[in-house]
């Protein structure tokens, strides 16, 4: 593996920008954003970064899984922290970032939104926990809601899966009894499925359940990982009223990956 600077001696020269790794203290949080940025660095045909610092594991340290380590490339060095990790997203223009997530996040920075949702105005941005087993993964739940952030938690459980080669169920929930409403999350699902692309090991899931959160929860039980959206409501809003996706991310029985789409 090369290591180079922050600045980058090595710049990507693929249409997409790298996929970029950040510092990520948790040792198994760590491993899983490996695994993450690699499988979407492959689906983008870009380089793979990781943003190291002194407090972080080394390089050597954060071993990819053992398929997919002949492909793991070049580190890009950074300080360790959410707020010094924007230089490298500034100079590196990453396609994505890859960053470990609050698991019980403080009042204040419930009000005042995540660091995610804050560098997502750069990039897509995924986020990983220290949950469950990293070695085996063969099944994917991908809770689909519509919203925006859902195309961009398609294409990272698509990138996952295949480097997994594990099978994906797109879950939506009906909370509400009804013809259209069924009708619509049938359309969510197989806009979802059409995404896909030609994955074949993929089934669609319509539940009707009272509490769409309570659904996944319930489900994230029998699946090895949960990839789903970002909130879609802003932080006052969601500290005042609640929201599925923070509530899945809290409470889910196996690792979460949420994905925050880029919204310049």
């Amino acid at each position: 593996m090369i290591a180079v600077n922050d600045a980058g001696s090595t710049p990507a020269t693929e249409s997409h920008g790298p996929c970029l790794v950040g510092h990520i203290s948790d040792e198994t949080a760590a491993r899983r954003g490996a695994m993450v940025a690699h499988a979407m660095a492959t689906v983008r045909d870009t380089e793979l970064l990781l943003a190291e610092s002194t407090t972080a594991p080394s390089a050597d340290d954060i071993q990819l899984p053992a398929d997919h380590r002949d492909a793991y490339s070049q580190s890009a060095t950074a300080v360790a922290g959410v707020s010094d990790v924007e230089p490298a997203v500034d100079r590196r223009n990453p396609s994505a970032l890859v960053m470990e997530r609050e698991s019980r996040p403080s009042l204040l920075s419930g009000l005042r939104g995540t660091d995610a949702e804050r560098l997502a105005d750069r990039t897509d941005v995924l986020t990983v926990d220290d949950r469950g087993d990293v070695e085996t993964l063969a099944s994917i739940l991908v809770p689909i809601a519509g919203g925006r952030h859902s195309q961009l938690a398609v294409e990272a459980a698509r990138a996952i899966a295949a480097a997994n080669d594990a099978a994906i169920d797109l879950f939506h929930v009906v909370e509400t009894e009804g013809a259209a409403s069924r009708e619509r999350g049938e359309q969510i699902l197989a806009t979802a499925a059409t995404a896909l692309g030609e994955f074949e090991n993929v089934d669609t899931w319509l539940y009707e359940a009272d509490s769409a959160a309570d659904a996944i929860i319930e489900q994230s039980e029998y699946y090895d990982l949960t990839v789903m959206g970002a909130p879609t409501v802003g932080p006052l809003e969601r500290f005042v009223f609640g929201s599925t996706s923070t509530d899945v991310q809290q409470d889910a029985a196996s690792s979460v990956v949420v994905a925050h789409a880029h919204s310049p």
